[in-house]
């Protein structure tokens, strides 16, 4: 018979692992100190803040190298958005039922984490999905990068977007990855914070309380040449109407910490802050 004091020394050491993991996912994805830790959910393409209350991120941090850019064609089971299994607050299918047809709202599940950094070798093992396969895992295709994929579908990773004029091709949001893309082109590897922005007043609600966001921001960093981060800072209102150059979205991240609540690349000062932005 097996004594209890291994089995207990097991399971101790599996639970620090696991958490060694996240932390290293952490570390990988999340550019500086956390801008707060409510409900953090960490996957292996990204680390988000999930505020229940409104059934969407508060912001979701991720890393992209040029690896990540191998992702599988997103048809079949790639295309499938999934819930979350560790959550049981998070938005679902049926709440989306509808909103995309309506002229009015038009609204897209968008991902704050982009389908298009799901790919690559992220364990280092040699294998990544087939992207000439629709959606299937076959023998010798990787596990793990298969759970990347899915977990970049999970209903928190998404919130209500308009579609035509916003998050679809010519909205801001899309010029904005667009963007993303291009810079990637020239840099090794980036660094992003997105999410939505809600603060006082009245807003759309569908389904079974998912919050609609009347704005959102994104902030794209990178580092050249030295260990000092250089940034975009981008802050978008969430409507349909035209929104023009993306040049024109263009912010401080001091101007988004004042309308969020959250505090980016910690450890720097505000004065390094504001000298390495491009703003």
């Amino acid at each position: 018979m097996r004594k209890a004091v291994p089995l207990i020394i097991l399971v101790i050491a599996t639970t620090l692992a696991g958490q060694s993991t996240d932390q290293q996912l952490i570390e990988e994805h999340v550019y500086g100190d956390l801008p707060s830790q409510d409900n953090l959910l960490v996957r292996n393409a990204y680390v988000l803040d999930y505020d229940a209350a409104r059934k969407a991120p508060r912001w979701v941090a991720y890393h992209l190298t040029h690896d990540y850019r191998r992702t599988p064609k997103r048809t079949g089971r790639w295309s499938t958005y999934r819930n979350d299994p560790d959550r049981n607050d998070e938005p679902r299918e049926r709440d989306y039922r509808g909103v995309f047809a309506d002229p009015t709202r038009n609204y897209a599940r968008g991902h704050l984490a982009p389908f298009m950094i799901s790919g690559g070798d992220r364990d280092e093992d040699g294998k990544v999905l087939d992207a000439d396969r629709d959606g299937r895992v076959e023998a010798g295709d990787d596990r793990d990068e298969a759970i990347t994929v899915e977990e970049v579908n999970y209903h928190t990773n998404l919130t209500p977007q308009h579609h035509n004029a916003f998050n679809g091709s010519g909205g801001v949001w899309f010029d904005i990855e667009a963007r993303i893309r291009d810079l990637l082109e020239t840099k090794d590897e980036l660094w992003v914070f997105a999410g939505p922005i809600f603060g006082p007043g009245t807003y759309d609600i569908i389904g079974n309380g998912v919050h609609v966001a009347p704005m959102f921001f994104q902030i794209v960093i990178w580092e050249d040449n030295t260990d000092q981060p250089t940034w975009e800072a981008y802050l978008m209102p969430h409507h349909q109407s035209a929104h023009g150059d993306i040049k024109e979205q263009r912010v401080s991240i001091r101007h988004i910490e004042a309308m969020t609540g959250l505090d980016f690349l910690g450890g720097l000062g505000l004065e390094e802050v504001e000298r390495r932005s491009t703003y």
